[in-house]
């Protein structure tokens, strides 16, 4: 009797659905059909059944509502979540952390049989399960559903020249711990990881072609401890990478048609300080003071502009670093190196403007402050960028020692481990120091490998210290520091290293 009730409501309410949208009744139809049937019951209670229980980013997928008031106007609310990463002080790096996020995918109308069917293309989100409800005009659920999003991934071309880049994107990348890692392999040797933390499951990394050129392989994995799980597409419980997607291709590596670039940093955004990192001050006035630009690198010319000050009155500028060492123990604290700023005399207005040149110094915000009498009254800052101070020698035989030296590089947690890779093979990392000597500067020294021809080095940000329960991102290369990276945008750095014959 359950069955042949099943099967006429059925027919009723869906059939003409799935003839509709050409189903056909022995595939999808039929598995549609299994599903309703789950969900009916007795009762005249409304229900919401999706054309499909899961599937990708830019899938489309249909709601199916049946058994509403006739003509009555309803919201099909969408449930996730948003994500970031949690920073102590804006320096230390608790990790990814994630808040409830509703959504509303549509408004709809029953129509006179108590019925709608609203199509909708699956948002860039994070990966796993997803409630789907249906709300009336008092915002009272009346039915709901699931949806499950499966991170899948694409190669933005499989044929790039030597020293040029292929670009990964993930879409649905997980929130939870297992599926929020995913590891970038060339030729079978781990590259790095990239994480959808900020940009709700997306993930963009840039792999870079390196030689000899011809066919390499690029492929995806997944583990929660950060290096690649081989059974991820054998006998994970958790199912293939992308669920049967493609996560792994062969790409050509082509000749170039000329010399690759020698040696750069990304392209550096406009950046604001952060006052997080500003020291206290001893009065808050009416004093103000600006500096125009507000990032650059070391070297940059900045002018440095004040008002509110008494007027004809000498003010002292001073500039700030953050010495300590959390890992000894020692707080990492905002200290004045008194000999970098002048001394300026405002006019008769209380204003004042000087132009200076930006010292080598630690990366992220340097505290700048102005005091009249002793007292500092007013406070700004500027974000210091990283730098390319010396890259010698470009060319010489295998075993050539390459000297490379930043300067620029920041004290917290998120900018202060860089990971460097020689032809897509980590090596190491190297962290920017604190004290009084050399602070913000990485100076390594690597040895040249390979076969006669180009080799490359790439230097990526990497996350430092996270605490324990969080998914394994420290001390690895971050390949989505693009889209994903904690708190500022970190760029990378990049070499091209002559291997000539002995």
């Amino acid at each position: 009797m359950y069955e042949l009730i099943t099967s006429y409501i059925f027919d009723r309410y869906f059939r003409r659905d799935v003839v509709d949208r050409g189903m056909d009744d022995d595939s999808q139809g039929s598995s549609l059909r299994e599903r309703i049937r789950g969900r009916l019951g007795g009762d005249d209670s409304p229900v919401l059944v999706s054309s499909e229980e899961q599937g990708y980013v830019g899938d489309t997928v249909t709601f199916h509502g049946r058994r509403f008031e006739p003509s009555d106007v309803y919201e099909i609310v969408w449930h996730t979540q948003e994500g970031d990463w949690a920073v102590r002080a804006a320096a230390e790096i608790v990790g990814p952390q994630y808040r409830p996020r509703r959504e509303r995918v549509a408004t709809v109308t029953a129509d006179e049989d108590g019925e709608f069917d609203e199509e909708w293309e699956v948002p860039e989100d994070f990966g796993g399960t997803h409630r789907v409800e249906v709300q009336d005009a008092d915002g009272e659920t009346v039915a709901d559903t699931t949806y499950e999003i499966t991170p899948w991934f694409e190669l933005e071309r499989t044929a790039a020249p030597l020293g040029e880049s292929f670009t990964i994107r993930g879409y649905g990348i997980g929130p939870n711990v297992v599926t929020s890692n995913y590891q970038v392999t060339w030729d079978n040797s781990p590259v790095g990881f990239l994480t959808g933390v900020m940009r709700r499951g997306t993930a963009t990394a840039e792999i870079r072609a390196v030689g000899p050129p011809g066919e390499h392989v690029v492929q995806v994995w997944r583990n929660a401890e950060g290096v690649p799980y081989l059974q991820n597409n054998t006998q994970s419980p958790y199912g293939p990478v992308a669920g049967g997607r493609q996560s792994a291709w062969t790409v050509e590596v082509t000749d170039p048609d000329g010399d690759p670039r020698r040696s750069w940093v990304d392209p550096l955004l406009d950046e604001q300080p952060m006052a997080a990192h500003y020291p206290e001050i001893d009065a808050d006035g009416d004093a103000q003071i600006e500096v125009s630009p507000t990032s650059g690198q070391p070297g940059t010319t900045v002018f440095l502009t004040g008002e509110g000050f008494p007027p004809e009155t000498d003010v002292d500028l001073r500039w700030y670093r953050h010495e300590g060492h959390r890992g000894e123990g020692v707080t990492v604290t905002p200290e004045p190196d008194p000999d970098v700023l002048p001394t300026v005399t405002t006019d008769e207005d209380g204003r004042f403007q000087t132009e200076v040149a930006i010292p080598r110094d630690q990366g992220s915000t340097r505290p700048i402050t102005a005091a009249v009498d002793g007292r500092e009254v007013a406070v700004t800052g500027f974000v210091m960028q990283p730098a390319i101070e010396t890259f010698v020698p470009a060319r010489g035989p295998v075993g050539t020692t390459i000297e490379i030296e930043l300067t620029g590089v920041g004290w917290t947690d998120y900018e202060n481990q860089l990971y460097f890779v020689y032809d897509n093979k980590p090596v190491g990392y190297a962290v920017g120091t604190t004290g009084a000597d050399e602070p913000g500067t990485v100076r390594v020294e690597l040895q040249a490998t390979g076969e006669p021809g180009w080799h490359f080095v790439d230097v990526y940000p990497s996350l430092l210290e996270l605490e324990e329960d969080t998914p394994t991102f420290d001390t690895a290369p971050h390949l989505s520091y693009v889209d994903n990276h904690p708190m500022r945008p970190v760029p990378a750095v990049h070499f091209a290293f002559e291997v000539t014959e002995s």
